[in-house]
């Protein structure tokens, strides 16, 4: 938020995690779903505990299937079970008594038999079948309406192959097993809440972030420059809020130019300044995250995020106090700044990085 109450981040940006480059606020309804689902997990591997006894006993002793059969239960029960879908999207069953699967709708030993035998399933005459009841009669008669075309029956035959070794199996009566997409048998609340970001890729640089030693108040910071949300002059233009005098352009030298994030940290006289004194260029011909790479690459120590980190944040820091203050700015005041800034935040850090950095500072200390 800023100072009016306005965000500046969209709020679902902030509940990605911080393994994704973002805040990692909780999603409280991924994470209620997934507390949820272990209540389904217990259920449907028909673990030995007595609320699960009781429950398949009051609502499913005729063999029906818990999620294709009409929910009388109380409504606790009920609500807990609108989120089978859900478990059944992250789940596959290894086919044991064949009491808890469908046929045909759930995904089983590998096989969607809807999708897998598209004809012979639009002639089945129970869509809802569970495995057990269709290899206890596999009559085409009460199974099919019949004929059958050709295309159809050419698809029966697969069927009657995979289904031909689960009568030595169902007959065992071992409980059906249910398996989640990461691999394992045993659910994880965690794995499931980090389901719908497992496609993010962010740039490297956004991880390093959450990983330095500085505080949270200086990493949110940074963050916001990397998704080019800090109130920068352009930015305030782009939201249309004048400003006093009317100008747009970077306080802090006088080239004339747009005050921007990149500009402000980058490119800026006073800034290229600072970080020269820090022995850091940068390569602005590069992309964005590359040039951030790029620097830390030739910097080639382990602190380069924290050093990163803490000077840019006093430069944001020079700039307000010049337009907020009055207060002038020059390398010199920024250099006392972020010295006394490293001295306060490298007690967060261990004593081998602590040593190294603090050597370090000593190292690119400006003559006065």
């Amino acid at each position: 938020m800023d100072a009016r109450g306005k965000a500046l981040v969209a709020w679902p940006k902030c509940l990605i995690p911080t393994k994704k480059g973002v805040l990692g606020i909780k999603n409280l309804k991924l994470q209620n779903e997934a507390l949820l689902l272990k209540h389904l997990d217990k259920f449907y591997n028909q673990k030995d505990i007595p609320w699960v006894k009781l429950i398949w006993h009051a609502y499913y002793s005729e063999g029906q299937i818990p999620h294709e059969t009409p929910n009388k239960a109380s409504f606790w029960w009920r609500d807990i079970m609108t989120y089978t879908d859900h478990y059944r999207g992250i789940a596959t069953c290894r086919v044991g008594d064949g009491k808890t699967v469908m046929l045909w709708n759930d995904l089983w030993n590998g096989h969607l038999l809807k999708d897998e035998f598209p004809r012979l399933y639009s002639f089945a005459k129970n869509v809802k079948i569970s495995v057990a009841d269709y290899v206890g009669n596999q009559s085409i008669h009460d199974q099919f309406h019949l004929p059958l075309s050709q295309e159809a029956f050419q698809e029966l035959q697969s069927l009657n192959t995979i289904t031909q070794g689960l009568q030595t199996v169902i007959a065992q009566q071992q409980k059906d097993q249910w398996h989640y997409i990461w691999g394992t048998s045993i659910y994880s609340t965690a794995k499931f809440y980090s389901i719908p970001f497992i496609a993010l890729r962010p740039p490297d640089p956004f991880g390093w972030i959450w990983k330095s030693k500085c505080t949270k108040k200086v990493k949110i910071f940074i963050w916001l420059m990397f998704l080019d949300r800090l109130n920068t002059r352009n930015i305030l233009r782009r939201k249309n809020c004048p400003i006093q005098g009317g100008s747009y352009n970077c306080i802090l030298c006088e080239s004339n130019v747009e005050e921007t994030a990149f500009h402000l940290f980058f490119e800026c006289q006073f800034s290229v300044a600072c970080w020269s004194i820090l022995h850091i260029n940068w390569q602005t011909t590069l992309e964005f995250f590359q040039m951030i790479e790029d620097a830390k690459e030739k910097f080639n120590k382990p602190f380069f995020m924290e050093v990163f980190i803490m000077a840019s944040w006093h430069i944001w820091k020079q700039r307000n106090g010049l337009i907020f203050d009055q207060q002038i700015s020059t390398e010199h005041t920024w250099w006392r700044a972020f010295k006394d800034e490293v001295t306060l935040q490298v007690h967060r850090t261990n004593n081998n990085l602590r040593d190294n950095l603090l050597s370090w500072l000593d190292s690119v200390a400006p003559e006065v």
